[in-house]
């Protein structure tokens, strides 16, 4: 063969080869990159966290009996009648559902009913949640904050109200007489059940103000939440995250497009991408409650340790935003401050992340008791909001909640959980407004929106 054919089929091969080689590694750079993708993903749960189904964090606010053989309204004191009642409810099985308009609230003239109040308005389809609903019963659609169950009335056995609106939902319970009879065996047995006051409130529901009254400081210990988890959690490529010092001291993390910022108490993360809402995908705010639940629960989100819980504080939805709220209890009552502290706040966009606000402070075991301070009486907030302070001003509701600060002891760092009453206006709940001689008699609270 002569030695120019033998150069041209050597030449040819390695031209093949090159070919082949470089094909293959063409064909091989999408899985490598997918591969390399996956790997930089960390399932990320934060420590300490556990999952709440909706039921968990839709615990009644107020349970309220009133009976003419009574002088005040009563309630349950102690958290296991609280637990049997709201499994009593649990049992009920709820049919003919229809809506009617209230213009007055009659309800309240009937002497003799039961009262489940919630802390903000839940949308209807949670009655599936709360109470057994064959699942082809008709609910009409519409919110409401509480349920009332009328003893002895000829039309109605249970109203579902809404304060801020006309329509009610009303509905059946099969066995409601037996079921009656139950909560009343359950309130019944409360040794010292929580007698309340009444004050008819700015849209002309009642509002319950207790009597019995706790004056004493807690003391808690408490952990930080590792803030790689949350990058971990948030970010799709950890490993690109860069962070940064901001002037006033807080660090920033960004991937080039999403951000969290840290400040101590808790972090802010933000897709700016996913801000704009789309108006013609707009979801239920049930399904927006059970999306953001969901995404809660998959990272273990609810981070807290018994006595302490979460309950939904608020659902809403307008033309630019969709929010949920939920905020830290400590034995079923509400800790309305410090936020930061205390909330954690979701926005969802177009049925995704678009901003994220979580606490970094976890409380554990109570290291003791701090100094009694001063709380009005039932019957001295109801002479303050009738005074000069609350003149012309929005009262929607009144809680004896806490407020929770950071101290130094002998220990320690420690947090505070102090008694105090909470009023409901225009822009949430804010501390009651004391006069100027009750400040001087105790603790002045600060005014202004929390």
């Amino acid at each position: 063969m002569p030695i120019e054919h033998i150069k041209s089929f050597i030449l040819i091969l390695l031209i093949s080869s090159s070919l082949m080689l470089t094909f293959a590694l063409w064909s091989e750079q999408p899985n490598y990159q997918m591969s390399t993708e996956e790997e930089d993903l960390i399932d990320a749960e934060l420590d300490g966290g556990t999952r709440l189904s909706r039921r968990d964090v839709i615990e009644p606010f107020e349970l309220i009996r009133h009976d003419d053989r009574l002088e005040t309204p009563i309630g349950l004191s102690t958290a296991d009648r609280r637990t049997r009642l709201t499994e009593a409810m649990a049992n009920l099985s709820l049919y003919n559902f229809s809506k009617i308009t209230m213009t007055t609230p009659w309800y309240q003239e009937e002497a003799n009913r039961v009262e489940v109040i919630y802390q903000t308005a839940l949308p209807s389809a949670v009655i599936t949640d709360l109470f057994n609903v064959d699942v082809e019963t008709y609910i009409p659609t519409g919110d409401f904050n509480r349920v009332v169950f009328l003893e002895g009335h000829d039309m109605y056995q249970l109203l579902f109200v809404n304060d801020t609106d006309d329509e009610v939902m009303v509905a059946n319970a099969q066995n409601f007489s037996q079921n009656m009879a139950l909560f009343m065996q359950i309130f019944n047995a409360e040794e010292e059940p929580y007698r309340y006051l009444t004050y008819e409130g700015t849209r002309g529901s009642l509002i319950y103000l207790p009597e019995n009254i706790t004056k004493q400081t807690r003391l808690f210990a408490y952990t930080e939440l590792d803030q790689d988890d949350f990058i971990n959690l948030l970010f799709s490529k950890p490993s690109i995250v860069r962070s940064a010092y901001t002037y006033g001291g807080d660090t920033n993390y960004i991937d080039g497009t999403r951000e969290m910022i840290v400040d101590g108490r808790g972090i802010e993360f933000t897709n700016p991408t996913n801000e704009p809402l789309d108006q013609t995908e707009r979801i239920s705010s049930y399904q927006l409650l059970d999306q953001v639940q969901s995404f809660i629960n998959a990272h273990l989100g609810f981070t807290f340790r018994e006595p302490f819980g979460y309950q939904l504080s608020d659902i809403s939805q307008t033309a630019v935003s969709n929010e949920v709220k939920y905020i830290l209890t400590y034995e079923d009552t509400p800790i309305f401050y410090d936020r930061d502290l205390t909330e954690i706040t979701v926005r969802w966009h177009n049925e995704s992340l678009y901003q994220y606000y979580h606490p970094l402070i976890m409380l554990l075991d109570q290291r003791g008791v701090g100094q009694t301070t001063y709380v009005p009486s039932a019957e001295t907030v109801i002479d303050i909001l009738d005074g000069p302070n609350y003149q012309g001003t929005a009262i929607y509701d009144v809680v004896l909640g806490y407020r929770l600060t950071e101290q130094s002891d002998s220990q320690g760092q420690v947090y505070a959980l102090t008694p105090t009453w909470y009023v409901k206006g225009v822009y949430g709940y804010s501390p009651l407004v004391l006069p100027l001689e009750e400040s001087k008699g105790g603790m002045a609270h600060a005014m202004g929106a929390n």
